[in-house]
């Protein structure tokens, strides 16, 4: 029995010998070896082991079986159905009593509010070491007066009577 013909692909005998289980050792491996590469045998192999009719479920089955599948069916539907009118309801309600156009303008107000650019940094963006603040102190006048108010703002502050902690709780 020839297995391959002259093009390389496996003859309709060599195929049903595969199938029948009727090759030696080295006819299934050169045939095995075959239809991994060769998708046109691989796809006429498949047909022949395919070829077999399904079974079919007796009579009396076949009723119940489709029944169970149409309530399935219909569980889903309604179930979907359900859910999609409820979400519709919900939505409906809220764009009658106004409850959207809050939550829209309550979202615009945020956003004049506070303003993307005016955001506080991230934890991570902040830097480790905190950077130098003001003007460092140059000369010996401006290291003595470091720490001291100008004359208006020192003159307002002792007009304001100090009170002490006994006066304040008094």
């Amino acid at each position: 029995m020839e297995l391959f013909r002259e093009d390389g692909c496996l003859t309709d005998e060599g195929l049903l010998a595969v199938t029948k289980g009727g090759l030696d050792e080295l006819g299934r491996l050169e045939t095995a070896e075959h239809l991994s590469y060769c998708d046109r045998c691989m796809d006429r192999y498949t047909a022949l082991l395919t070829a077999d009719a399904l079974e079919t479920p007796p009579k009396p089955l076949r009723g119940a079986v489709m029944s169970n599948i149409w309530v399935r069916l219909m569980q889903n539907t309604y179930g979907r159905v359900a859910v999609a009118s409820v979400a519709a309801v919900l939505a409906l309600t809220m764009w009658k009593t106004g409850a959207l156009g809050q939550i829209t303008r309550l979202g615009s107000e945020l956003n004049t509010v506070l303003p993307a650019s005016q955001t506080q940094p991230v934890e991570e963006d902040r830097p480790a070491v905190p950077e130098p603040q003001g003007k460092p102190v140059e000369t010996r006048a401006d290291r003595d007066n470091a720490g001291k108010l100008s004359g208006p703002l020192q003159r307002l502050l002792d007009t304001v009577p100090h009170t002490t902690e006994s006066n304040a709780t008094t």
